[in-house]
């Protein structure tokens, strides 16, 4: 452990350079400190290095798209979302009248389709029920 501290301290006393004498002034040390770089210190600079890291960042999660293949998944998108915004607006503008309305289209509309498809049953089907018809009319009118 102590072999450890002693290190630490060699290597701090190498760090701090040769020991001062103690008749030499200290105040005659000019020490520089390091200059700042207006450019990298602005801040339209740091807001384009870091759009400059985004771009990066989505490029590289999007590899192996086009631009054009990810500009029409964009538009796409976009559209997607108009539309549902849209249909949303529609609904909520809706008035009770029209809903009610539009609900009793509907039911009369299913009503009308239940009737055709029973008349557009197939053609077999209708002769056989008029012949039964008739089978049954012609026995009850020989039964009397």
């Amino acid at each position: 452990m102590q072999t450890q501290d002693t290190e630490h301290q060699d290597r701090y006393s190498e760090l701090q350079g040769p020991p001062m004498q103690i008749g030499e002034e200290s105040n005659s040390l000019i020490r520089s400190k390091k200059t700042l770089n207006s450019l990298m210190v602005s801040k339209s600079h740091q807001e384009l290095h870091k759009e400059l890291r985004m771009t990066h960042k989505r490029r590289v999660s999007q590899e192996g798209k086009s631009e054009l293949l990810r500009a029409l998944e964009k538009r796409k998108w976009e559209q997607r979302m108009k539309a549902d915004r849209d249909r949303e607006v529609a609904e909520k503008n809706r008035s009770p009248l029209y809903q009610e309305l539009l609900k009793r289209h509907q039911r009369l509309e299913k009503l009308e389709r239940d009737k055709g498809q029973q008349r557009e049953g197939p053609e077999f089907l209708r002769v056989k029920e008029r012949l039964r018809r008739t089978a049954v009319m012609d026995a009850g009118e020989k039964q009397e």
